[in-house]
């Protein structure tokens, strides 16, 4: 009984430490856009930028990830998934790669690569890259790779954990900012648009005149 309770403990005591170390990380993340707007005045097109590529990197790494996990979809049916997956393993020095996780993961990737390269054109058109890239944003860049490189290890390649997962595993990390991006553009940008035109008309002046970004 009492190994019993020891055994829950520890288990408990490691599920909260890796949570409180994502945790962690959120925050310092964060520190680090307060510090850039702050230090180094980033503009809201920058912010956007970053926070966009942040969403690439994140799809490119678990979408990847996806490709090695060999266990089935619990919630898709069909013979592909009841059977033992087909390895490839093109790569030598990298595990093997399933054929039916290339199909599924690129069904998936496809939709959400339109719908972040949609939003991406807009934005990245709008940002002046004659002059280089600044090297606090390629810092910020760089910080946002290592950090979802660390997770990628930490949560799949630790202990070959992967061998244990299946692509929704790893989708699981890949889809929630590309709908909080959707969340962000239907309840938040769309809205304050529709209100700086809105303002606009009425004030008959342009949108970008400092009178209508007063108004909001």
């Amino acid at each position: 009984m009492r190994e019993s309770s020891r055994k829950r403990f520890v288990e408990m005591a490691s599920r909260v430490l890796r949570e409180s170390r994502e945790f962690v990380s959120g925050i310092v993340l964060n520190l680090a856009l307060i510090t850039g707007v702050v230090t180094f005045r980033w503009s809201l097109v920058e912010i956007a930028v970053i926070y966009l590529i942040e969403i690439v990197i994140i799809n490119l790494l678990f979408f990847s990830v996806a490709l090695f996990t060999p266990q089935p979809v619990d919630d898709l049916d069909g013979d592909v998934w009841d059977t033992e997956p087909t390895p490839l393993q093109p790569v030598a020095l990298l595990p093997p790669v399933y054929w039916r996780n290339v199909k599924f993961v690129g069904s998936k990737a496809i939709g959400s690569g339109i719908f972040i390269g949609a939003v991406m054109i807009p934005v990245a058109s709008s940002y002046d890259l004659d002059s280089g890239l600044p090297l606090s944003v390629g810092l910020a860049i760089a910080g946002i790779v290592l950090f979802q490189l660390r997770r990628v290890w930490r949560c799949f390649i630790t202990n070959r954990s992967y061998r244990d997962k299946s692509p929704a595993d790893a989708m699981a990390f890949a889809f929630p900012p590309v709908v909080e991006l959707y969340m962000m553009l239907i309840y938040v940008i769309a809205p304050v648009t529709f209100v700086l035109v809105g303002i606009a008309f009425a004030m008959d002046t342009e949108l970008n005149s400092p009178l209508v970004l007063l108004s909001t």
